[in-house]
């Protein structure tokens, strides 16, 4: 094992140490193999270690693939960004003042349905049904307003490219990306099955045991501190919003793939990564966006990727484009408020893996 090796297995095995149930890790730097680590357990009852190609849900990151698919349909020729997106909902309002990059820029203003969706359910979701129920339970604004997170977007940009390919979603990222990648361990939860007993069980933890973060009625007492969260929640309910199921190594894989250039065209993956004005998001180091791309600052480094929360799941994966390394971490822990540990602490460790391989030279 290399000092660089001890070093990132160190930084994650100290994460677990403070409560994290497990991480799974993947990095990509140029003209080498991605290395893979992993520290602690892929379920916590059964004590079962994690493992290289155990699954996980990584919610939002998710964003980074649709919105690569949407890019894919403009360079065929199918898809404008500034055209309104009228042509596929002309009854959204305010639809005429949002062309179709609004989608994928967190600008549209459109009411989203995070916060009201049910956590516990066994409901399954339909695009649409997501999209009405932004609208039944959420509050729009004037598009433009500025930057507010927006998973309906990236709904509606599911439907646009089901629309346009009269296919799900998941079969266009199947065809354009998952295969010729090579991504076998990678599914859309929403259309696809995937081998659940490959799952590392998600937890959700609470910070405050006299004041639970979320309503966990259904969800039977915690044990050990943890609720065992994996079934809790569709992967259709988060639609194309973060509906996706793979390992760190795949979305590496991934990444390396969109950074280097060897799925879209020069000037679509600049839209992506280049064209991006300042942003926030709690609970994060988030400081600007582009199209399905957060801008995240550790440091004096600032990394290109996206984060994920999920019940029982939180991922961070980006590049470091100054030395060209990629990472996927992943933890089988989660939260209900954005400021906990268990969601903002994610953080430290992944700015610890950049430096350490920036310093590693």
């Amino acid at each position: 094992m290399s000092e660089l090796d001890k070093k990132i297995q160190t930084i994650l095995d100290d994460h677990v140490k403070r409560g994290v149930v497990g991480l799974s890790l993947a990095v990509g730097r140029p003209g080498k193999d991605i290395a893979l680590y992993q520290s602690g357990l892929a379920d916590k009852f059964k004590k079962t270690p994690l493992r290289g190609d155990h699954l996980f849900r990584i919610a939002s990151c998710t964003k980074s693939f649709i919105a690569t698919g949407l890019h894919l349909l403009v360079e065929d020729g199918k898809v404008d960004l500034d055209e309104p997106i009228t042509r596929w909902f002309p009854k959204i309002p305010k639809g005429d003042k949002m062309p179709v990059r609004i989608l994928l820029n967190h600008r549209s203003g459109l009411p989203d349905f995070e916060t009201a969706m049910p956590m516990i359910s066994d409901k399954v979701w339909t695009g649409q049904e997501v999209v009405d129920f932004a609208f039944k339970h959420g509050v729009q604004k004037e598009p433009w307003h500025g930057m507010e997170y927006s998973n309906t977007g990236y709904v509606l940009s599911g439907l646009i490219i089901a629309h346009e390919t009269g296919k799900p979603y998941s079969d266009h990222l199947r065809r354009r990306i998952f295969t010729p990648l090579g991504m076998n361990d990678t599914w859309v939860g929403t259309d696809e099955k995937f081998p659940k007993a490959r799952e590392a069980r998600g937890y959700m933890h609470n910070d405050d045991d006299d004041k639970p973060q979320w309503d966990v009625s259904g969800a039977g007492a915690p044990v050990e501190g943890v609720w065992d969260s994996t079934e809790w929640f569709p992967l259709s309910g988060a639609n194309a919003a973060g509906d996706m199921v793979s390992t760190p190594r795949d979305v590496v894989t991934f990444l390396n793939a969109l950074f280097d250039g060897r799925i879209l065209g020069r000037k679509q993956l600049a839209e992506m990564k280049d064209n991006i004005k300042p942003a926030q998001f709690p609970g994060s180091n988030t400081v600007a966006n582009g199209h399905g791309v957060l801008v995240m600052r550790y440091g004096d480094i600032d990394v290109k990727g996206h984060l994920g929360q999920i019940p029982g799941h939180t991922s961070i994966m980006g590049r470091d484009e100054k030395t060209g390394t990629t990472i996927m971490l992943i933890q089988n822990s989660g939260a209900g408020d954005f400021e906990s540990f268990y969601l903002k602490g994610i953080n430290e460790p992944a700015g610890k893996i950049f430096h350490a391989v920036r310093d590693h030279g």
